[in-house]
């Protein structure tokens, strides 16, 4: 079994184009550590996230993500158990989208267990990773 955890949150100030690709990279690399995968999404004013992996090491970085500055309001849409990753190869995958894309996105993120979902998150949210520049 494996533990996701999806939030979103605000930005404080707008990342440069560098700064977002530094902090996918760190987040690469930390999450090649601890096992853990998922994405991450931008549009200048928002972020959501989608990690996964064992309970503890999400947690654990969870927490590390609730104290970073460069954000504020960051609020759980979910936290849940699944039988498998979504995003098995993706160490931490980063997608710039637009303000519109974005609000999109958001009403994709489950609202509901995923067992009633009618189609997967990863389904939901294929379209926005096909379409959306990549970090």
């Amino acid at each position: 079994m494996f533990y996701q955890l999806i939030y979103v949150s605000r930005a404080v100030a707008p990342l440069s184009a560098e700064a977002m690709q530094s902090l996918v990279t760190q987040a690469r690399n930390f999450n090649s550590i601890h096992h853990i995968t998922g994405v991450l999404f931008y549009d200048g004013e928002h972020f959501a996230q989608i990690l996964e992996g064992a309970e503890a090491e999400v947690e654990n970085l969870f927490a590390r993500i609730q104290a970073d500055t460069r954000h504020r309001q960051v609020t759980v849409v979910t936290r849940s158990r699944r039988p498998r990753r979504e995003y098995p190869h993706w160490g931490m995958a980063g997608h710039l989208l637009a303000s519109a894309q974005f609000a999109e996105l958001v009403k994709c993120l489950p609202d509901e267990p995923e067992q009633f979902a009618p189609r997967s998150l990863r389904v939901r949210l294929e379209p926005f990773v096909a379409h959306s520049p990549r970090l």
